[in-house]
């Protein structure tokens, strides 16, 4: 059986396992990063001998091939990153060129929510459909276009950014540097900026026992659920948010699903209902018939899934040309 490496590269740390070409996962490995290094080289050499000793460790199993993600931009057919805020060292690095002077097997690099949309393909919610959207909500908002059995890139690499779709023209600040973008709306990060702001406004809510340093999205979601008005408020507006641009979403791929995952969509069907009415709301009503709003499978280990989905599609890819 064949094996791939999947490789899920963080700003504090580096999650790596070996998983089979069904997902299961064999063996798992976390590292610290090591960013604030702020020295590529160092950053470089540590993943190089944890890859070295995961592969080691696991000798016996026949890995073809390594992918993996990466929290920014990048230039996927070069294997070279583009930006990436968290670690400003790999600003435009040779990633993979950098990785293949001591890793002798194939290696594969893209944005991480690109991978996890692959990895929903390989593995989880999107498995058997050509044409679906994946969306992540956790810090910010992301996402990857499966068209026709494939991930759609676009001319640099730079579709799916979905979180940087403007909502509100003029509106809140995003990190981003824009205004108005769905991730200053439906992060997770938004929405504790926004509880914080009613905590700082005076309501009365038990948010109140979380803030500030603990005021996250799990809070407020749990918040929500127990009937908490302000907690409801941030939750019903994320949602709202989420369902618009979900609603924008079929509108024009008329995909046969929209797959959620991310930290925010560990609220599930609390989550779900309240997406669906307002995709329903907002969309066309043929292509909101034809598609399913349904949440991902792969959860915590959609990073490294991801890494290993994407050394398996390439690998597979490349195999079928020969």
């Amino acid at each position: 059986m064949a094996y791939f490496l999947g490789v899920d590269l963080g700003g504090t740390t580096v999650k790596m396992g070996i998983a089979s070409e069904s997902g299961e996962i064999k063996d798992i490995m976390e590292i610290p990063t090591l960013a604030d290094s702020n020295h590529a080289s160092i950053i470089i050499e540590n993943m190089k001998q944890a890859v070295i000793d995961l592969i080691t460790k696991n000798k016996v199993l026949d890995i073809r091939a390594m992918g993996i993600g990466v929290p920014g931009c990048a230039l996927s057919e070069q294997g070279v990153i583009t930006s990436l805020p968290n670690i400003p060292v790999f600003q435009d690095y040779p990633l993979v060129k950098e990785l293949n002077k001591d890793l002798k097997i194939p290696i594969y690099l893209d944005n991480d929510a690109n991978n996890a949309a692959r990895g929903e393909f390989v593995f989880g919610s999107g498995k058997g459909r050509k044409n679906f959207v994946f969306i992540t909500l956790g810090t910010g908002v992301g996402g990857g276009v499966f068209i026709n059995g494939d991930l759609y890139g676009g001319e640099a690499n730079y579709a799916g950014e979905i979180g940087h779709t403007v909502m509100v023209p003029d509106g809140r600040l995003c990190g981003c540097g824009n205004y108005g973008c769905w991730e200053a709306y439906s992060s997770a990060s938004a929405m504790s900026r926004r509880a914080k702001l009613l905590i700082e406004k005076g309501l009365d809510t038990i948010l109140k026992k979380h803030y500030p340093d603990k005021l996250n999205a799990k809070a407020i979601m749990d918040a929500a659920k127990e009937g908490d008005a302000a907690a409801l408020f941030v939750f019903e507006e994320a949602a709202r948010f989420t369902g618009i641009g979900v609603a924008n979403l079929l509108n024009i791929f008329n995909p046969s699903a929209c797959i959620i995952g991310g930290g925010v969509s560990h609220a599930g069907k609390f989550l779900l209902d309240r997406v669906r009415f307002y995709a329903q709301l907002y969309a066309l009503p043929k292509a909101f018939e034809k598609a399913e709003i349904l949440l991902a499978k792969l959860g915590n280990q959609a990073g490294i899934l991801g890494g290993a989905a994407l050394a398996f599609m390439k690998f597979k890819n490349e195999r079928d040309s020969l």
